[in-house]
């Protein structure tokens, strides 16, 4: 994992003990992470599927929070803003204090330094914007698989189909194209089915990612509106 990412994680994420001593399965499995698999990470959260009606166990991942991260980093904001807020709150984690004094002491900081209540929630509405912009992109990446991936494969399956009805009212002679024409059947429907559990899976992990972050940000803006007046 990055610096960037283990400092970025460690601002929003609680990080536990399994997700550090993870297997060198995996690991392997992470590494090899594509638009089609998805590396395997701690929290998890059931997702109902629409596409062939079973329930997706989405996974936080890596791979996405380093999306999401990498979009706001980018869009950093000038000066004091959200994330030197959420920077300076995540220091006093260890601290014995409640919560409303964490909040109150790390915007005596951020108050220091030029930023107000209402800059700070501003500047987290940009952050919640560019994830959007960023959940928006991945759907349609998401579109784009589908396509590739499932609906053109199903159009072959009815072509199949059509051309095994055709041929089973021919004459003995055509009996062994017909069952080659199975076989072929039968592997591309397996084809599809590994094909939508993995498009599946991962919807299902940016969206436990991707709502997991947008909440934490949300409930701080809460937060700051309730405990920061000025």
């Amino acid at each position: 994992m990055s610096d960037f990412l283990k400092k970025m994680k460690s601002i929003f994420v609680v990080t536990t003990d399994e997700e550090n001593q993870s297997t060198p399965q995996e690991q392997s499995n992470a590494s090899a992470a594509s638009s089609d698999t998805v590396p395997q990470s701690d929290n998890s959260s059931t997702v109902s599927s629409t596409d062939n009606m079973t329930d997706v166990v989405g996974t936080q991942s890596d791979q996405f929070y380093k999306i999401l991260f990498d979009a706001m980093e980018r869009n950093n904001q000038p000066g004091f803003d959200y994330i030197e807020f959420k920077k300076a709150l995540s220091g006093l984690e260890s601290l014995s204090m409640d919560e409303k004094t964490k909040f109150l002491s790390a915007y005596a900081g951020a108050h220091a330094s030029g930023a107000t209540s209402k800059s700070l929630v501003d500047s987290a509405t940009v952050y919640l914007e560019v994830l959007s912009t960023e959940s928006d992109k991945f759907k349609k990446a998401v579109d784009v698989q589908k396509n590739k991936q499932i609906t053109n494969r199903q159009n072959e399956v009815k072509q199949l189909n059509n051309l095994i009805s055709g041929k089973m009212d021919q004459i003995t002679k055509l009996q062994a194209e017909i069952e080659d024409h199975k076989k072929m059947l039968t592997s591309i429907q397996n084809e599809i089915g590994t094909s939508q559990e993995k498009i599946n899976k991962t919807i299902a992990d940016f969206d436990v990612t991707y709502e997991g972050l947008v909440k934490k940000i949300r409930d701080d803006i809460d937060r700051i509106k309730t405990y920061i007046n000025n």
